[in-house]
């Protein structure tokens, strides 16, 4: 097969792209392992939502039009938006095609698909960045008898075999766990490494809102200071859980999650062992000071009627507000430490 452009994974990158192209009447295809938004139908445990505010969930041509713009998406309904998206633009996907290899061509490149062979001008990659599980080396010392899972294999835990749970790694997927855990009755311990706090909202407004209208969403790679930094930057501790304000450390600690360092390795018998430092100079299992709150979250208004960047529709504008709508370890189960998003 012969075209000028493959793109590889059905996802909102892929079908966005798609998109783009069709508009520069582009041939193209696009190849997904699975279905459309598979990722999201096999790799995410069911009761995820979106971290994102619905408002904010946009794709060329189609914005949020459901009657919850201030609510976070489940996943369920993460499938049925990119799936009615992939037919509305009618994008031209050749489902359950895995991708083999990809080389360098006279023309362009040569890519192997399961049996096929396709020469196109140009590849894009829109595999997406959170599609393999970032498991720390140390979890080769793990005993068989712990039952290890990764966020990907997770779906709720009265999967998990009776015990405590050993959550590792306390970004956004981290502090989610081991809530939703904790909250089941096990007893559960986080082993926390470098992260990222936001309140969920600050004025009345989501923190995205503030995060797009002072234009640090739009930063381009060569506006950073540290590139390699940045990219490595663990995603922050936020849920989108109604009615929570904060996901961090001090809440979890507040219901009873056991807070540790970083899991530094795994001693004789499957104990885990664990750094006592979160960074430089910052102990952890300390209590930390007051924190100053946002605004009750029954009142929370965050959906603009316009973009944050309309002339007029700063942080301090107040007519664009959308009204109310809409352990020694024995058996136990360990999470691993989740992908870095």
């Amino acid at each position: 097969m012969q075209t000028t452009a493959v793109v590889i994974g059905a996802g909102h990158a892929g079908l966005a792209m798609s998109r783009r192209l069709t508009e520069r009447s582009i041939d193209h295809v696009v190849l997904e392992r699975g279905e459309v938004a598979n990722s999201w139908r096999t790799q995410r445990w069911p009761s995820l939502r979106l971290l994102t505010p619905n408002w904010q969930t946009r794709l060329p041509g189609h914005d949020y039009a459901g009657g919850d713009p201030d609510g976070y998406m489940p996943a369920a309904e993460v499938v049925a938006t990119l799936t009615r998206y992939a037919r509305l633009v009618g994008a031209p996907v050749r489902a359950d095609t895995t991708v083999r290899t990809v080389r360098a061509a006279p023309q362009g490149f040569e890519i192997h698909a399961d049996d096929d062979v396709l020469y196109a001008r140009t590849v894009v990659l829109a595999t997406g960045a959170c599609n393999l599980p970032a498991i720390p080396a140390v979890a080769t010392a793990v005993p068989r008898s712990i039952t290890m899972l990764t966020p990907f294999t997770y779906r709720d835990p009265g999967q998990l075999p009776d015990g405590g749970v050993l959550v590792v790694g306390a970004s956004a997927t981290g502090v989610q766990l081991a809530d939703q855990i904790h909250r089941s009755g096990r007893p559960v311990t986080l082993a926390a490494g470098e992260h990222v706090r936001l309140p969920r909202a600050y004025r009345g407004r989501d923190i995205f809102w503030w995060l797009e209208a002072t234009g640090l969403l739009a930063e381009r790679y060569d506006q950073m200071d540290d590139l390699t930094r940045a990219r490595h930057l663990p995603s922050p501790q936020l849920t989108g859980a109604p009615g929570i304000t904060f996901s961090d450390l001090n809440a979890l600690t507040a219901q009873g999650v056991r807070i540790v360092g970083r899991l530094g390795r795994v001693a004789d018998g499957g104990r885990p062992e664990d750094e006592p430092v979160l960074e430089p100079g910052r102990r952890v299992g300390h209590r930390l000071g007051p924190r100053r709150r946002a605004p009750a979250a029954a009142s929370l208004r965050t959906h603009p009627r316009r973009s944050p960047h309309t002339p007029g529709a700063g942080p301090d504008h107040r007519g664009d507000q959308h009204g109310a709508v809409g352990d020694g370890l024995s058996a136990r189960p360990l999470v691993a430490r989740p992908p870095r998003a």
